[in-house]
Formats: C-alpha cells, structure tokens, sequence
C-alpha cells in the first residue's frame, strides 16, 4: 500500500507541476510568432555585443522555444565557470519523456507547462529528459554552442544520450571582462539544427542567464549519469534537488 501511495503521490506532483501556466510571458511571445509565421526561416547573421541596456534577469528564468506557429516557455537555471578571459554558460532544464509528451492530453500541451526546477518532492522515481544548453565563449568569441540530451528512457535512436552542437546563434551580454560573475548576464536566440523536443519541430530556441560561479556538468559527466540511481540515493537522504 505505501509503495502504491508513494506512486500515486509522484504522478499527482508530476501532473500538477507540468500544467501550471506562464501566461503573462506567453501573450507577448504569441504576438512576436504571429507578426512572423516563417521563424524557422530567420536569416541568422551569427553574433554577439555587449548591450549596455540589458537589464539583470534571474539565475531561474524562462527558456522559449518555437516552431513556425506555436511558442511555449519552461523554467531553466543558468550556472556558470569563469576565468580570467572565458567562461562556460550552462542552462539546465527537464521536459517529460517523448512517450509521456505523446500522451499527454492536447488541453494540457497547450498550456505553458514548466518543471520546478528546484524540487520534485520526496519521490522515489522519475521519468524525465534533461536538457543542458552549454554556451562556451573566450574573450569575445563564441568557441561553442552544446545541446546535451539525457533521458531516462532510450529514445535517441536507441540511446539516452544525444548531443547536438549548435552554429547559429545571436547573444547580447553585458560585458565581455568574466572576472565578477555575477555581473555576466544577457539573453540569445538559437536556430537548432532538429527540434529542441519539447514542441513539435521547435528548432528556435531563446532565453536569458545570469552568471555565478558554480560547477556546470561537461559532457562526458551528463552522458554517464544515472538519473534513477541519483534520483533513489537523494531520497534515502530525504529531500534533493533536481541536479546533482
């Protein structure tokens, strides 16, 4: 009976944390999308600047995608590693699995759905992808742009892991000297080569980070975690957050 509660009680949260709305940031994104039916088709001139009228954002902030005729937003949190004249910007999200997405009812997917990023509850399992956009910039130069892609189900082509480099992009930041991270902040647009996997065909993707110093996952780390055996060790410690 109580592993039968303990289930019930992971579907309920999982539920009622999916179907919560952004509503406020949602109409002003509908605006934009319908003003330009064809995003998917916007000419990407790759680049970066410093804007002095950006303001501050929120290390827990909204990721937006797109498609060519629906936006739809969840939560992301941004870490970053700085050195004296680069630093690596990580922006972390969750999303329900492709077969629990295909499922889900059309009232529901049409809500701006997030995951709260900074607990699930106490609960014993989870059926999720976790996304990891990793933003690596030197000096003034983007080095590279990393979509990593850990499931806890097998459903890229056979694997749990998908990596996906990403070659056009727009930043604005506020300033290109990393040595106070917290005064690193801006916002991006992205055109992904294949869909984020949140909406259909949602190859546009945009946000903003506000920079600290905290450790961010590389790639090789994201690719052997086990997001079950991590999940089960942090409820024996009572309470966890999402990322190790």
């Amino acid at each position: 009976m109580n592993v039968i509660n303990q289930k019930t009680k992971a579907i309920l949260i999982f539920i009622t944390l999916f179907v919560i709305s952004c509503n406020s940031k949602k109409s002003n994104i509908t605006q934009e999308i319908s003003k330009n039916k064809n995003i998917n088709q916007i000419d990407f001139k790759n680049s970066i600047q410093i804007d002095t009228t950006l303001i501050k954002g929120k290390t827990l902030d909204f990721l937006i995608m797109s498609n060519s005729n629906q936006t739809d937003s969840i939560f992301s949190r941004c870490n970053c590693e700085t050195k004296k004249n680069e630093i690596k910007i990580q922006l972390k999200t969750i999303i329900p699995t492709r077969k629990e997405l295909d499922t889900i009812s059309n009232i529901v997917k049409n809500k701006s759905k997030f995951l709260e990023l900074i607990s699930l509850g106490r609960i014993d399992d989870v059926n999720a992808q976790f996304k990891f956009l990793t933003i690596s910039i030197k000096d003034s130069i983007v080095e590279s742009i990393n979509l990593y892609s850990k499931s806890t189900e097998k459903e890229y082509h056979g694997h749990d892991f998908d990596s996906l480099t990403i070659n056009h992009h727009k930043i604005r930041i506020s300033k290109f000297d990393y040595s106070i991270a917290s005064n690193v902040y801006g916002e991006f647009k992205l055109r992904l080569s294949k869909p984020f996997g949140f909406l259909e065909s949602d190859t546009i993707l945009r946000g903003k980070f506000l920079c600290n110093n905290l450790k961010i996952k590389e790639k090789n780390e994201i690719k052997q975690w086990n997001i079950k055996a991590s999940y089960k060790k942090r409820e024996e410690n009572r309470g966890f957050q999402i990322y190790d």
